[in-house]
């Protein structure tokens, strides 16, 4: 069950679309009101583990490749948005509002590295879907917590600095697209 643990808190804090995300808006937002998104994400991926790693075990192939490609086109849609925000020395539309409850609890279900952790976890590692999602439910908070922080607390520095707080939300986007590559 260690071995999981490793793994799960790799996979957990490592750069993918949640985290970028939760950068982002953290950055934007800050932290009280990415609180929602964060919840989501961690709520949400707990129970695709629970749940859906089960289920998804057995969805054929051929549906399986057609809902990752559908995950890879949101999140490139979400990569694009989020490299394009505008920085905060312009009013310009871009990212609005943080992701709700409800919006981060849905996307971990067209998440392909989401997808790709829950369904390995399973299968790699003797746990059952109970243990797995316990031992996420305990690591995500600080794994997915640390990209929110680290946004804040980057926060008020790239607002005096738009060129950096521009590279940062390119950096971010691309890195999006880039975890699409270990799916």
């Amino acid at each position: 069950m260690f071995e999981f643990f490793v793994f799960a808190f790799v996979t957990a804090i490592t750069p993918g679309p949640n985290n970028s995300m939760l950068m982002a808006s953290g950055i934007k937002f800050g932290r009280k009101a990415s609180v929602p998104h964060f919840l989501g994400i961690w709520l949400g991926f707990t129970f695709l583990f629970l749940i859906g790693g089960f289920i998804l075990s057995f969805i054929p192939d051929i549906i399986f490749n057609y809902l990752q490609y559908f995950g890879y086109a949101v999140i490139t849609y979400i990569a694009y948005k989020v490299a394009t925000t505008k920085t905060s020395s312009t009013n310009e539309a871009g990212l609005q509002k943080p992701l709700t409850f409800i919006q981060g609890c849905l996307f971990q279900w067209v998440n392909p590295k989401g997808l790709v952790m829950a369904i390995s976890g399973l299968t790699a590692f003797n746990i059952t879907s109970t243990q797995g999602a316990l031992i996420y439910f305990s690591v995500l908070p600080f794994c997915v917590g640390i990209w929110l922080i680290l946004g804040e607390a980057m926060q008020g520095w790239l607002q005096k600095n738009s060129t950096v707080e521009r590279i940062v939300y390119i950096i971010l986007g691309l890195s999006m697209v880039a975890s699409l590559l270990l799916a």
